[in-house]
């Protein structure tokens, strides 16, 4: 069984820079690129009333890419600078070496904006945010949906990783890593996620370490 871990919390992504410098947007653009259905659903949601945050340590702030984010805000869509991404603990599947964990997009601006599509994801590590592994898969049995995020709300995305303990060690080349580094849909504005775990470096064979959903889609 799968254990998806809901997010209550908000890190802002808008201080430092190291982590993210080191690989712009271009690298991830195929990855962080929105993806439309032919009849999406639509889904409006707003903060849960009377909601308390706590701040952790910030973390670095987004590479940075005003055209993107230009087009983005003209359209409506939510842009980087306007999102903080949070995150929980996630929980394996016994005997699978699996785990689901939810990360979520919250809109700390000032007007409404959509989200749609599959957000760009990688492991990162060192001081200057060297990628490593292949960014996550899309699950494209998954159908995105615009989904409509108020000042104050958030919009969950479910992430599948594999751990390295499930292939062969001399293929995986088991390293740590710092966090995630996750790009909106339709943005090439990164934000930072903490999570300091280990993944494999090198690409074993068969293996998908990292699977992502359409944002704002937990199944």
């Amino acid at each position: 069984m799968r254990t998806r871990v809901l997010i209550t919390t908000a890190v802002a992504a808008s201080a430092g820079m190291a982590l993210l410098a080191g690989c712009g947007g271009g690298g991830q653009a195929t990855s962080g690129a929105a993806l439309t259905g032919s009849s999406p659903s639509v889904r409006t949601i707003s903060p849960a009333p009377g909601g308390s945050s706590t701040t952790p340590p910030p973390p670095p702030p987004p590479s940075t890419s005003p055209g993107a984010s230009a087009t983005n805000a003209s359209s409506g869509a939510c842009t980087s600078a306007e999102l903080t991404v949070t995150a929980g603990p996630s929980q394996g599947q016994s005997g699978m070496q699996k785990s689901d964990a939810t990360f979520t997009l919250t809109n700390k601006g000032t007007r409404s904006c959509t989200l749609e599509g599959f957000p760009g994801v990688s492991f990162v590590t060192g001081d200057n945010g060297t990628q490593v592994g292949a960014p996550a898969r899309r699950n494209d049995a998954v159908a995105p949906q615009l989904v409509t995020l108020a000042p104050g709300a958030g919009a969950a995305t479910v992430l599948l990783i594999t751990a390295p303990e499930a292939y062969d060690p001399a293929e995986c080349k088991s390293v740590d890593v710092r966090g995630l580094r996750i790009y909106p849909p339709g943005e090439t504005a990164a934000l930072f996620l903490d999570m300091q775990t280990h993944t494999c470096s090198g690409e074993p064979q068969g293996s998908t370490l990292l699977s992502v959903n359409p944002v704002g889609v937990l199944q």
